[in-house]
């Protein structure tokens, strides 16, 4: 509801053609000004025509860069309390002449919260403009709002009318509605998860009480109480005697389980034995086969004859003696592949070059392969000592060993069954390991790979750097075939 404005108690500047009572009339389409240009402030005070509180407001600005709406009280005039202040445009806007003449609206969430219930009478406005002094100042109009509450005296709550209030009771109908129906709704259970846990901790206890409460009789163990009756042989069956008895007919201990229990006297035996035998083998001559000089010569014919008639001997180790004639076997010579001789008599050394000279004889060409892996692989070549051929053929520029990434390769069609075609690991096994290998074992086509080796593995010894720069050679123009 729009508030009525009585008078205009008093304005600080009005200029002739646009009073201050202008504002007091809503439908005009004039306004209020100051009086001339150098003024920076403008105050106009009103009086409401009746006692109420500002709810709502409603400013249309002219030119002001700030508007500020206090209120007060004809009981106290001079207290004015801030009810709104807003600012329409910055001093920069104003003095390049960037006027907007705005409306602003305010809400009761926009105004003062602590003056939206106090109720006044009297309302000032204040407006400044101070960054351009040439021109005039003031408001378009302004309108002021408040709340209505009608009270029409229904005792009714949609259909359903109201008892009336007790005298006693200083509710209002609708609160002892409200009471009245929160006492009839019962509250609903919401605590499912505290009753389900107390609800199965209750289970478990009775079921428990229920097992103890339970005469249970024991479980039977047939197979124990035999045993502890004495009867181990319904449960392990008749031993035969010849089990029962080992050595010099000496009865064996068995637990009740039927382990055998090993006794004392039979590991003395053993040991006793071993002693023997050992004391035996260092009196005689084990190489040889024969005995040491304190034997006599019959003694000697007869452990020859058994030494060359024994059969057993062959079957033993180097370091055993035999049960049969009581020696150690001759001992066997083992193959090393160091003692490999060749038929001539020569034994076979690893070959060995210098690091300069590992590919000494050995040209090679390229297929496949991209810059800048082709390079690495032409350079460790050339460092080893081959030499490269960029365009090879099968007549006068032949190559030995052709380097290819995959088959059918134009190259690779050319040179098949001319030249060794491998991978480039053998020129990178061979760069690191410093040992030219047999190129088979690089060997691209799988056939070549499965026929047997037929080059030696060369060591190459360390020699000094090479001194021509292999980056500065002419590489062929064909990267890639």
């Amino acid at each position: 509801m729009i508030i009525k404005l009585a008078k205009i108690i008093s304005c600080s500047s009005e200029h002739p053609s646009y009073p201050a009572s202008n504002l007091l009339q809503r439908n005009s389409k004039t306004s209020w000004r100051v009086a001339k240009p150098g003024e920076m402030l403008g105050t106009v005070i009103f009086e409401l025509a009746e006692s109420c509180c500002i709810t709502g407001l409603d400013i249309g600005n002219y030119r002001s860069c700030v508007v500020i709406v206090s209120a007060s009280t004809s009981s106290e005039p001079d207290v004015w309390t801030p009810v709104a202040n807003h600012q329409f445009m910055t001093n920069d806007e104003a003095a390049n002449g960037k006027f907007k003449d705005q409306v602003e609206i305010f809400t009761k969430k926009e105004l003062n919260p602590d003056t939206v219930k106090m109720k006044f009478d009297r309302v000032k406005v204040t407006c400044m403009q101070s960054a351009n002094l040439k021109e005039l100042f003031g408001l378009t109009f302004i309108t002021f709002k408040t709340e209505v509450v009608v009270d029409l005296g229904l005792d009714v709550f949609g259909r359903f009318k109201l008892k009336q209030p007790e005298e006693d009771n200083g509710r209002s109908p609708a609160t002892d509605f409200k009471h009245k129906y929160l006492k009839m709704v019962v509250e609903k259970k919401t605590d499912y998860r505290g009753e389900l846990i107390s609800k199965i901790k209750e289970t478990g206890m009775n079921n428990f009480v229920k097992r103890q409460e339970e005469n249970r009789e024991p479980a039977k163990r047939p197979l124990l109480e035999k045993l502890e009756a004495g009867k181990s042989e319904e449960v392990f069956g008749s031993k035969n005697k010849d089990d029962e008895k080992v050595g010099n007919e000496r009865p064996v201990k068995r637990t009740p389980f039927g382990d055998v229990v090993p006794t004392t006297s039979s590991k003395e035996n053993e040991m006793d034995e071993k002693d023997a035998r050992k004391n035996g083998a260092r009196n005689r001559n084990p190489r040889n086969g024969c005995s040491s000089p304190a034997d006599n010569s019959s003694s000697k014919g007869n452990a020859n004859k058994r030494k060359l008639d024994c059969s057993r001997c062959q079957d033993k180790s180097e370091y055993e003696v035999c049960e049969n004639c009581g020696k150690l076997p001759e001992s066997k010579q083992t193959k090393r592949p160091g003692n490999v001789v060749k038929k001539n008599g020569v034994r076979p050394e690893k070959a060995e070059k210098l690091f300069s000279k590992l590919f000494e004889g050995v040209s090679f060409s390229l297929s496949g392969y991209v810059h800048p892996q082709r390079d690495e692989i032409r350079r460790k070549a050339l460092d080893m000592g081959a030499r490269y051929v960029a365009d090879p053929n099968t007549s006068n520029k032949k190559c030995t060993h052709l380097i290819c990434a995959f088959k059918n390769t134009p190259k690779y069609q050319q040179l098949k069954g001319h030249s060794k075609i491998v991978t480039h690991s053998f020129i990178e096994d061979a760069y690191r390991e410093k040992t030219r290998f047999p190129w088979r074992r690089y060997a691209l086509d799988g056939k070549d790979k499965a026929e047997p080796e037929s080059e030696e593995e060369i060591t190459g010894s360390s020699s000094p750097p090479r001194e021509t720069n292999v980056y500065e050679q002419d590489t062929d123009s064909d990267s890639y075939y």
